[in-house]
């Protein structure tokens, strides 16, 4: 066993979920994530006699994609989700705030069966999605949104009322982009984005007065586990969780339905719901009305769009990418923006299409590009 092991094992010795007899069998990488490292944790505990299997997820620091990584804020999140018992999320198991056991802050959840429609370039073209029939497409995607309601119809000012502020949510989350979105920049000119955060903060005016709820902030099929019978049997990621309008998960969904879809060429898969439909079934499933979409739109892909600048940054670092490369101007997330701003489309970074798993030399849709 290693020292890192031995470690672990004697602070999960002390954790009440666990007990004095908990014994770590395995503890190994797991693959899947992307703003935190992931573990999967095998452990044994006599009482229960048969090896438990576990998930740590690490609290990033120093090539973080977020300006301020919170660990504790996620655990305190999911407690909450867990306590009002609308939305399934993993069975937390405990937390370590101060980054002396592994180096860095970590959560415990309970492993949960299921699986998620992950892959690139799209979820379209392989994994979960198209080895089920079209109707199986449809109720997936229809279950994935009422979770979505769901988030939305908790009642936060009892559960996360430590998200909120003075200030309505949608000016909360704007500054902090802006921030963000400044450390990540460095100075440097990024004219899309730049263009997409002025868009942004200039139109906030104009925005529909929408009530304030629970946001889940990273709402897209691949941050959910689904059970056998298409169900849901978990909702996961929750870093990016605030308080603000609804539209604003709604609009983020639908760009990153967009992302894997349009804006690489893919067909969805027979079954899978349109915008139209989605929306629809969202307004049925929360009883509410959503607005702005597009503002919402333009808003999820600068999100992402900051992302990959700091992805194309980490990249750098580690020697994967070239100084000159354009992954962080000429991406999916900066076509999207273009496009809903009528700016030209940028062709997309070879870098980026080799991220994201497409053909080589594939620059982004035809309609897009000679628009």
């Amino acid at each position: 066993m290693s020292d890192r092991e031995a470690r672990l094992g004697e602070w999960l010795c002390q954790e009440t979920a666990f007990g004095p007899d908990a014994t770590v069998v395995d503890l190994r990488p797991l693959s899947g994530g992307q703003s935190s490292e992931l573990l999967s944790l095998v452990c044994r505990r006599t009482a229960f006699g048969v090896p438990e299997r576990f998930v740590i997820r690490m609290e990033q620091r120093g090539k973080q994609l977020f300006l301020e990584p919170d660990i504790a804020r996620e655990y305190r999140v999911m407690k909450g989700i867990a306590a009002a018992g609308k939305v399934p999320v993993p069975p937390l198991m405990g937390l370590e705030a101060t980054g002396e056991i592994l180096g860095l802050p970590f959560m415990v959840m309970r492993e949960v069966e299921g699986r998620a429609p992950l892959g690139r370039p799209s979820m379209h073209v392989q994994g979960l999605l198209v080895e089920i029939a079209p109707e199986e497409r449809r109720e997936l995607a229809f279950n994935a949104m009422g979770e979505v309601a769901a988030i939305h119809a908790t009642d936060w000012r009892r559960t996360h009322a430590f998200l909120s502020g003075s200030e309505k949510g949608i000016d909360r989350h704007l500054s902090h982009l802006e921030a963000w979105y400044r450390w990540a920049a460095q100075g440097r000119s990024f004219p899309l984005t730049d263009q997409a955060l002025e868009h942004l903060l200039r139109n906030r005016r104009e925005l529909s007065d929408e009530e304030d709820v629970l946001l889940w902030g990273d709402a897209r099929p691949g941050n959910i586990l689904f059970k056998a019978d298409r169900s849901v049997a978990a909702v996961l990621d929750w870093e990016g969780a605030l308080v603000g309008p609804r539209s604003l998960d709604v609009g983020y969904w639908l760009m990153m339905d967009s992302f894997v879809t349009d804006m690489v060429g893919i067909e969805r898969a027979a079954g899978w719901p349109d915008h139209d439909e989605f929306v629809r079934h969202y307004r049925e499933a929360s009883g509410a009305q959503v607005h702005d979409i597009d503002y919402f739109i333009v808003l999820g892909a600068f999100f992402i769009a900051v992302t990959l600048i700091r992805a194309a940054d980490i990249g750098i670092a580690a020697g994967r990418l070239a100084t000159e490369t354009r992954m962080a101007h000429a991406n999916t997330a900066t076509q999207i923006i273009a496009a809903k701003l009528g700016l030209p489309i940028p062709a997309l970074s070879p870098d980026f299409a080799k991220h994201r798993g497409l053909a080589p030399g594939f620059s982004g849709p035809r309609s897009l590009l000679e628009a």
